[in-house]
């Protein structure tokens, strides 16, 4: 694990003393056996995090990788925090061994919102890197991904949790479209939340589609839906809960200022 040693004194070598703890980049690093687990947390438009996603394009650290943590300060332009995994999306690597990714999402004390994109659009990056990791049980994202994301079939993710970023893309629908997941437990899904914007309602997911996934076989193993910020009724949400009463949905609300 050189490659690991020597990216974590580089990141290390650009701290310095005086820093506020928040915003100085540093890559933990746990060896598990033959294994990684691998949590950074930096900016997302620095150094370390190019670094990162560098030494990850190397073919034996990237199938070492048991579980990837990406996290940072709250940091952003125009409002956004872009954590652009396209360099990685689109190397021929694969991470044949990892069982958990993280990428954090926006929290209610943010000023910025978390995407996965280059600029705003997903653009199947998600989907990408779902095909180079065929034991994933764990994906948290900021963003929705596309309908690449469920292309795959039988893959054995567990546990889903996306947000929808600034476009939710179909997600709900294709969801209960697919047959990709069929060991789905656990769902965790966070509704668009630009509640500033004049068309704010037309961008948030339909409720029908909501209706539609918790009938879908799609959705059939899931036990426990939780839900943020959802745009809907007292009345709809009981509509929901009596479709699948074998489905804990919990709902929380919060909205970014």
């Amino acid at each position: 694990m050189d490659r690991l040693r020597s990216l974590q004194r580089t990141i290390e070598s650009r701290a310095l003393p005086d820093s506020d703890a928040s915003f100085v980049d540093r890559l933990s690093v746990t060896r598990a056996g033959e294994l990684v687990h691998l949590d950074f947390y930096g900016d997302h438009y620095g150094e370390a995090f190019v670094d990162l996603l560098d030494a990850l394009q190397d073919e034996s650290l990237a199938n070492s990788v048991r579980s990837l943590i990406i996290r940072g300060p709250d940091t952003g332009a125009n409002g956004t925090r872009n954590w652009d995994l396209s360099s990685l999306a689109n190397s021929p690597v694969s991470f044949s061994r990892l069982t958990h990714l993280s990428i954090e999402r926006t929290k209610p004390t943010d000023h910025n919102r978390s995407i996965v994109a280059p600029i705003y659009e997903e653009e199947g990056l998600l989907g990408k890197l779902l095909a180079k990791a065929l034991q994933l049980l764990v994906i948290e994202t900021p963003s929705t991904p596309n309908e690449e994301f469920f292309r795959l079939q039988n893959h054995p993710l567990e546990c889903l949790s996306v947000d929808t970023g600034y476009d939710h893309q179909g997600f709900v629908a294709n969801l209960a479209r697919s047959s990709c997941f069929p060991n789905l437990r656990f769902f965790e899904f966070g509704e668009y939340q630009e509640t500033y914007m004049d068309d704010f309602s037309t961008h948030v997911t339909p409720i029908q589609d909501y209706r539609t996934l918790l009938q879908s076989s799609a959705f059939a193993s899931v036990r426990y839906f939780r839900w943020f910020n959802p745009v809907c009724t007292p009345a709809e949400l009981a509509e929901l809960r009596a479709m699948r009463k074998d489905c804990q949905i919990s709902v929380l609300r919060w909205t970014l200022e």
